[in-house]
């Protein structure tokens, strides 16, 4: 044991003269004074003087340093697969009586010799053991992650694990359990027996549509054991049959993708529902069908690409805005402008306005007419032009051919839309722009999405920023060239250009929405799953479009059957944020409301939970991936019923013995128990003694 002072050391002898001088001041004077003898006073006084020396010192805050020896059972980890196509082979009523009992007896029989922690995985791994078998989804890997996270090391002895090897989301758990270093034994449940069945296996579309179009819905189906049947293909929409087709199972098994065109009749979120039509004999209908949501809008919205010459930064626009179905690309140069500039919904300009003048009185024309802008600057930048336009961005001293080299830096308070931390670091990685030389400066209203990063270098110079105005048009800026070698560049380090394609597609979106100059926003996915809770985002913007945190966001939410709920958002940050669970699957329309300086606001929209199918999609039990777990680190693999072995290995493991830890512990002095009944004793002493002698 260690003793240690949070204070100098020389306060001690002060700690011992306060107590000396504290007794002293209390028993000073000779016997005529108490009536006491010499020997019973200086009892008293070394007595009182000890407790007050005592007591200073504790004051100094001492640290008592010791070593705590703790014995620690082995942890096994117990797992249940809480999913539900455990219901749609074999038998049920086992599963939740006579295998639920016996699961239950193995917990209790290993809880003697290890420390058992239980979970139940599906969707999401949970604390405890339920067998309500209600996840639609089943990600073990998540499970051996977690376990990984929370007991890695020393003192995980073995993983127990139960299901049907059926694995719908997440990674291959084998690479999981490989890293856990410690044997991972299997309960292989469900039923490994194919039965006569025909399934919806998945369902593509587009997830756009335009009205009055028609676009391919392509159904995958698959039958086993029921060669030689017929069938049909439909497609409903609200209980009417849209589109049908006749089927014949000509292989077993049969696999095959059936084409059908559905026409698009109106607008919004539209919920398609594909059946395949039960036959005799079939085991079960429950994955005969599957949903799936397109939405539906009036027309695609138009974007011009507009640059002074040819370049590979349009050719990286194109085809990341391309790649969505919202959206019509043109891209053209200034010997090659379209005559109506006024009907795109947002024009591009690359490396324009220059010092040759080129573009001004287009420019001109998209501002008289609010066609939004998005300018990249390039060589022979017109500064003087730039800062005319009041697009919110303001350059000084820039020289015509002088070029530097910027990193965008994300910049964190940037929410006219929603950028996920991974595509913020994806930017941050990407290859330097070319920028022209000069001071720029982002003006009232404007938004800074990007910093300059010059170097190793963090600066405030805006990269690429949003003006947001509430009367004039939208602009945003890029100031510098480049484009195309940050779209590479997400090819190449992240195996594809998702990140870059995804943000200029928000980017334009927000551009190109006549309605993006609301002050008022609500934002959320289009569709979510059942069993995942809804988020919203809400954002209030004043009249310089700064977001405003502190309005009250109420909701109302409307399902189908016309029924509404009222809800209230909660402030995140400077926005509002509403978390709806337990959504049931369905159409459901909102109206948000908020009042921000004496001035309403109103916006509304739609969104679709849709039902997760895919436990239903696959029924046979796979059992080789449950053998390969066990047989790739060690374990056994078991059956219900045959559970005793699997107790008796891990009795007999002497490999799963406790282990002794010891560690340093720290504690204040003061906590301690000792001193406590130390200052007692002396206290005690002292009173009895002069309570004998008749003092009080």
């Amino acid at each position: 044991m260690d003793l240690t002072l949070t204070h100098s050391p020389w306060l001690i002898p002060v700690c011992i003269l306060l107590g000396i001088a504290y007794a002293w001041l209390l028993y000073r004077g000779g016997a005529h004074t108490h009536g006491w003898g010499p020997a019973l006073r200086w009892t008293l006084a070394v007595t009182r003087a000890t407790v007050v020396a005592l007591l200073a010192f504790l004051l100094l805050g001492p640290l008592v340093r010791a070593w705590v020896r703790e014995v620690r059972k082995p942890v096994v980890v117990l797992a249940h697969d809480g999913s539900s196509s455990l219901l749609l082979a074999g038998d049920t009523a086992a599963l939740r009586g006579a295998y639920a009992t016996e699961l239950d007896a193995l917990a209790a029989a290993l809880g003697d010799r290890f420390d058992v922690r239980t979970f139940t995985y599906g969707r999401e791994v949970v604390e405890g053991i339920e067998h309500r078998q209600q996840a639609n989804r089943t990600d073990m890997a998540a499970l051996l992650r977690e376990v990984h996270d929370r007991f890695a090391g020393p003192d995980l002895g073995a993983v127990i694990l139960d299901g049907d090897g059926i694995v719908n989301r997440g990674r291959d758990p084998r690479h999981e359990a490989a890293r856990l270093g410690v044997p991972v034994h299997t309960i292989a449940l469900g039923d490994t027996t194919v039965r006569p069945d025909l399934l919806v296996r998945a369902v593509e579309a587009n997830r756009v549509a335009y009205l009055g179009n028609e676009f391919p819905l392509v159904v995958r189906i698959e039958a086993h054991h029921l060669q030689g049947r017929r069938t049909r293909l439909a497609v409903e929409q609200g209980g009417q049959v849209i589109a049908e087709r006749e089927v014949v199972v000509t292989a077993d098994p049969y696999v095959q993708q059936v084409p059908l065109l559905v026409k698009a009749t109106a607008t919004g979120m539209q919920r398609f529902t594909v059946v395949l039509r039960p036959v005799e004999g079939e085991h079960s209908d429950r994955n005969n069908s599957a949903e799936v949501v397109v939405q539906v809008l009036d027309d695609r919205q138009r974007i011009l690409l507009l640059a002074d010459a040819p370049h590979p930064d349009l050719g990286a626009l194109s085809r990341a805005l391309s790649g969505s179905e919202a959206y019509t690309v043109t891209t053209a140069t200034m010997d090659k402008v379209p005559a109506d500039v006024a009907a795109f919904d947002l024009v591009v300009l690359h490396r324009i306005p220059n010092v040759r003048q080129d573009g001004r009185s287009l420019i001109a024309r998209c501002r008289e007419r609010n066609v939004p802008l998005l300018l990249i600057l390039g060589t022979e930048v017109d500064a003087e032009a730039v800062n005319a336009l009041g697009v919110g961005l303001r350059l000084e001293g820039a020289q015509r051919t002088a070029l530097t080299d910027a990193r965008p830096l994300f910049e964190p308070s940037f929410a006219l839309f929603q950028v996920d931390p991974a595509t913020a670091q994806a930017f941050e990685r990407f290859p330097p722009l070319q920028v022209p030389f000069a001071q720029y400066q982002a003006g009232p209203g404007a938004v800074t999405c990007f910093r300059q990063r010059i170097g190793m270098v963090n600066t405030d110079q805006p990269l690429l920023l949003v003006q947001r105005s509430q009367t004039g048009p939208r602009a945003a800026v890029i100031v510098g060239e480049g484009l195309w070698r940050w779209r590479l560049a997400d090819q190449q380090q992240n195996g594809g250009t998702d990140r870059f394609d995804g943000f200029f597609r928000k980017l334009a979106q927000l551009m190109a929405n006549r309605s993006s100059a609301d002050r008022f926003r609500v934002q959320h996915a289009d569709v979510f799953d059942d069993q995942e809770p809804v988020e919203l985002q809400a954002e209030l913007y004043d009249a310089a479009f700064e977001l405003v945190g502190d309005a009250e966001v109420e909701l109302v939410l409307k399902d189908e059957e016309g029924l509404e709920r009222p809800y209230a958002f909660s402030r995140s940050g400077r926005g509002h944020r509403l978390v709806i669970n337990g959504a049931a699957p369905g159409r459901y329309t909102y109206t948000a409301r908020t009042t921000y300086d004496g001035t309403p606001f109103t916006a509304t929209g739609e969104f679709m939970v849709r039902p997760v199918q895919v436990e239903s999609a696959r029924t046979v039990a796979d059992h080789a991936l449950l053998a390969d777990l066990a047989a790739g680190t060690g374990g056994l693999m078991v059956r219900p019923g045959g559970l005793g072995p699997l107790r008796d290995a891990l009795l007999a493991d002497q490999r799963l013995a406790p282990r002794s830890h010891a560690y340093a512990s720290t504690t204040d002095l003061i906590a301690l128990r000792w001193p406590f009944l130390l200052f007692l004793a002396l206290l005690t002493l002292e009173w009895a003694l002069r309570r004998r002698s008749g003092a009080y």
